[in-house]
């Protein structure tokens, strides 16, 4: 982005800033930075569900605890400004949220060591450099936890529903997780022998930038939809913001006549056009990232919290869909969807 919007942006972002002074005189006051993606969701899910398990966990804004947040609006050189801006290294911790806000703050975290770093739905933090691995005690000053089902366990569960199934349809945006996302399934149906009969067929639209970006992104799908319809079995939501909005699971829902898998919870639950879908408990991944950031507020070393994916990963339906396409809910589906999460095993 070029420097003009960066500095554009900056007032808006200040505009958006919380902040909860200490209101008592109890010590010590411990200060934290948040930065999100963009102000939409997941994030206002799961950074709520992480400022709950850290009040929780006895740090509480305007008591023992200060709060300043912001938001990128999917700008990654905002990061730069509203590090210097706020002297980023005063903060005991920053949490950030989302690939694009991580990818940011990646080099600031380098030339930052002493400066402690919490990430929350990150796609591919050990691809961005991030960490060495999950539940490995952290070499660098980041630690957090990943956003992403893994694919084989989505692959698996499309598998259960529709057995049948040989293409794949799957619109991404052009963004770094989709692209981290996309490396995965094109190396898991290469290599592993239990996918070889499936066929992924990708397509991608341009990334929009802004809060209303990934919107704007989905509506730009519908020639794509259009010419993979009659090609594949079923549609794979994104991992990528885009697969997120609403617009998009909406858009499908109109102008395809197939089912779509969902990336997040409401895709299915709440009928915003996913047939079903496999996601990660949003609320539990901050819930997470809020406990390492209580540990480290109470004085523990970075070295001490390994990153880890989500620890519940559930399934939902659209039970209307799901008949309309005629697709058989195995049982223990069934009840795995009634318990809505389930503790994930899975990691990658």
């Amino acid at each position: 982005m070029s420097e003009r919007r960066t500095i554009i942006a900056l007032p808006l972002l200040i505009a958006g800033l919380v902040a909860w002074p200490p209101l008592g005189a109890a010590a010590p006051v411990r200060r934290l930075l948040v930065v999100d993606t963009q102000r939409t969701e997941p994030y206002i899910t799961i950074t709520g569900a992480m400022l709950d398990a850290l009040a929780g966990h006895g740090f509480v804004a305007g008591r023992n605890l200060e709060i300043e947040r912001y938001s990128l609006s999917q700008f990654e050189g905002a990061a730069t400004h509203i590090w210097e801006l706020k002297h980023g290294a005063s903060f005991d911790v920053v949490y950030i949220a989302g690939t694009i806000a991580a990818q940011a703050f990646v080099k600031i975290a380098a030339e930052y060591p002493n400066s402690r770093f919490v990430f929350a739905s990150v796609t591919d933090p050990v691809g961005l450099g991030m960490i060495g691995g999950f539940g490995v005690a952290p070499t660098r000053n980041m630690t957090g936890v990943s956003f992403p089902v893994p694919v084989k366990d989505r692959l698996r569960f499309v598998r259960r529903l529709m057995p049948r199934a040989r293409t794949i349809g799957l619109i991404h945006g052009d963004m770094p997780q989709s692209a981290s996302y996309r490396a995965w399934l094109e190396k898991l149906l290469a290599v592993d022998p239990e996918f070889k009969d499936l066929k992924i067929i990708y397509r991608s639209v341009k990334f929009v930038r802004g809060d209303n970006g990934t919107q704007r992104m989905a509506m730009q799908t519908v020639p794509l939809i259009e010419e993979l319809n009659s090609q594949v079995d079923l549609f794979l939501a994104p991992n990528d913001q885009m697969g997120i909005n609403p617009e998009f699971a909406r858009t499908m829902l109109n102008y395809a006549n197939k089912p779509l898998v969902g990336i997040i919870e409401p895709d299915a639950r709440a009928g915003w056009g996913a047939t079903m879908c496999m996601y990660p408990s949003l609320p539990g991944m901050g819930q997470q990232a809020g406990k390492m950031i209580a540990r480290l507020l109470a004085g523990e070393p970075i070295a001490a919290i390994p990153a880890e994916t989500p620890a519940r990963i559930g399934v939902a339906f659209d039970f209307k869909l799901i008949k309309r396409f005629g697709i058989t809910v195995p049982a223990d589906l069934m009840d795995a969807a009634k318990d809505s999460v389930a503790v994930s095993e899975a990691s990658h």
